[in-house]
């Protein structure tokens, strides 16, 4: 019988693979369990630990002597998003949500792991529904820019946002281990709060209107406003025209002689003029009163305009206002 003489070299090839095998083998390494119960730890993850403060109330805010809520507003939330963006782009978003409190601060903690790579690490606190983790107030898909809903809100003191910007340059930690970087963003307001006061209710009724009757207030937004916020770069985007609010009021009792008409919170274009026009009308959609009036603000303003919004000439009047320190409270009559 004739001898298969690549039998021993087939044998000899197996022989090597094991011994291979079983040297790749003895050179793995389990990794050890860590304080956090996690299996090793990621020589490329830094710890990112966020203390956050956020500033609810302004001290105008708190010394406020005119009413400005919205008919008892409840069923809200804290959502605090916490977004990283490499090269302009989302890389990781981490949400969180917290129950309303009446306190003027709201302290926390967060905690983000990222790869030790340098990004642009956005904070975003705003309010959704107490019942829903759906956007209500902004479109926050991408916070580069954030957009205001299709349905336009205002008139609710939830509308209100803090924001953040910073580099956060983890590059250098990528030759560390288990990393920790501890951050306490500077939080501010994006927008400028404004709210407009009816003084003329006495003239008012005595042209015929009736305490407990109804009317419709609609604030109109001129030319392009801006609906949007680009947190990286710090400005407000997404023009739009055509954009309005409405409110129902009802006539308060003889003797009132002042009342919250309308409020919003708005995103300041560059030039800090955002132009509206202010119309009553009745339940029969006649317009009754109309004020043309430009306002002039920058973040974080808080500003109030007193004005006859009840019987101002309905062929519209104009009222500009001439200057502001960041905190505006002014009379304003149209004729």
């Amino acid at each position: 019988m004739k001898k298969n003489s690549y039998t021993p070299l087939f044998k000899s090839i197996c022989c090597l693979l094991l011994s291979l095998t079983m040297t790749a083998c003895s050179l793995y390494e389990h990794p050890e369990m860590t304080e956090n119960g996690e299996i090793g730890i990621d020589p490329t993850a830094v710890n990112v630990n966020i203390n956050l403060s956020l500033q609810l109330k302004t001290d105008e805010a708190a010394n406020d002597e005119v009413a400005s809520r919205a008919d008892a507003e409840t069923g809200y939330r804290h959502r605090i998003i916490v977004d990283a963006y490499l090269n302009r782009i989302l890389s990781k978003r981490q949400v969180v949500y917290k129950e309303l409190t009446e306190a003027a601060k709201l302290d926390m903690e967060l905690n983000l792991k990222l790869h030790a790579r340098d990004y642009q690490l956005v904070i975003w606190a705003d309010y959704v529904s107490e019942d829903s983790d759906d956007d209500l107030f902004y479109n926050t898909t991408t916070l580069a820019p954030v957009i205001s809903p299709e349905t336009y809100l205002g008139n609710s003191e939830y509308k209100d946002v803090l924001y953040s910007c910073q580099e956060l340059n983890l590059s250098k930690y990528r030759n560390q281990w288990n990393a920790q970087v501890a951050l306490n963003p500077e939080m501010k307001r994006p927008t400028a709060r404004y709210e407009l006061i009816a003084n003329d209710i006495e003239t008012f009724m005595a042209n015929g209107a009736k305490a407990g009757s109804k009317y419709t207030m609609t604030v109109r937004y001129l030319g392009f406003y801006d609906t949007g916020f680009h947190t990286l770069d710090g400005i407000s985007k997404h023009g739009l025209q055509y954009v309005t609010y409405k409110r129902t009021i009802t006539v308060p009792q003889e003797g009132t002689q002042e009342m919250s008409i309308a409020f919003d919170h708005i995103f300041v274009p560059e030039n800090g003029e955002v132009p509206i026009a202010v119309e009553l009308s009745n339940d029969k959609n006649a317009l009754l009163a109309r004020t043309y009036l430009t306002l002039q603000c920058k973040t974080g303003d808080r500003i109030v305009k007193r004005s006859n919004f009840l019987t101002a000439d309905p062929s519209g009047g104009i009222g500009v206002d001439p200057g502001y320190d960041g905190t505006i409270d002014e009379d304003l009559t149209v004729e």
